[in-house]
């Protein structure tokens, strides 16, 4: 079903430069049209193999609307438009813009919501080892394995402590607080679920509260942040999808 006509113009956040209105609607049209050569022509040219990647849109479209347009702190305005096909289903893609020399071009673009979504291979080892780690998170606790008898904090997990060898392991839950130890963005899909969400950040957060252990995860709505070694990072639990998945640890910049 088309979208309803309506004359409700797109909200505005910021300083949004008054031209670009009408440009991000007319490429919200284009895209909805299939018209490819329009829609390329709207990208930024050093990024056309990167942004045809990067978004996920079902076929045969039948109508788009610009629902935002926000100013952002490095320059860059991020479009907000939802895309209707003819099965009703609706997808949002938010594009960033930028301004050259040739006009206003598109330099990011991405599904929303901004953090990937959980991949269906998320969960235990095949051995088990990490299983309680898992099952802290769909407890709403983040478990790191520790040795009882040493007290020494194990991450990966071990069949028994690399330090006093002893067998006897717990798995206390901690405070998901921490610094970033390293951190990368990602521009491949390595999963079918991380089509269309295409930039996404993955950091490496080391945790005070267990002996500077360092756990992996993706940070929430991190494709266009400015990310730093030792930024300060908080865990956060995302449901799991369905009963049968898993939960897991997002980190948020403090």
């Amino acid at each position: 079903m088309p979208e309803p006509l309506t004359t409700e113009p797109p909200a505005l956040d910021g300083p949004v430069p008054a031209e670009l209105v009408a440009i991000a609607e007319r490429h919200g049209q284009v895209v909805a049209a299939g018209d490819h050569a329009a829609t390329l022509a709207d990208f930024r040219p050093d990024r056309t193999g990167q942004l045809l990647g990067s978004a996920r849109l079902p076929g045969r479209l039948v109508s788009s609307r610009l629902l935002r347009l926000r100013a952002e702190p490095d320059g860059l305005v991020a479009a907000f438009i939802r895309y209707t096909a003819a099965d009703g289903s609706q997808t949002v893609l938010r594009s960033r813009w930028i301004k050259l020399d040739q006009g206003w071009r598109v330099t990011q673009v991405r599904n929303v919501p901004d953090t990937p979504p959980v991949i269906a291979a998320a969960g235990p080892r095949d051995d088990g080892l990490d299983r309680p780690h898992w099952e802290g998170l769909r407890a709403g606790e983040v478990r790191v394995q520790r040795c009882a008898p040493c007290g020494h904090w194990i991450w990966a997990p071990q069949p028994l402590c690399p330090r006093c060898h002893s067998f006897d392991l717990t798995w206390p839950a901690v405070d998901p607080a921490g610094t970033i130890y390293s951190w990368t963005r990602t521009w491949q899909p390595f999963s079918p679920e991380l089509s269309g969400h295409l930039p996404f950040v993955v950091v490496l957060a080391e945790l005070p509260a267990a002996g500077g252990r360092r756990l992996l995860g993706v940070l929430r709505d991190g494709d266009g942040a400015d990310v730093r070694v030792g930024q300060a990072v908080r865990g956060f639990i995302d449901l799991a999808p369905s009963p049968d998945a898993w939960p897991v640890l997002r980190w948020s910049l403090s």
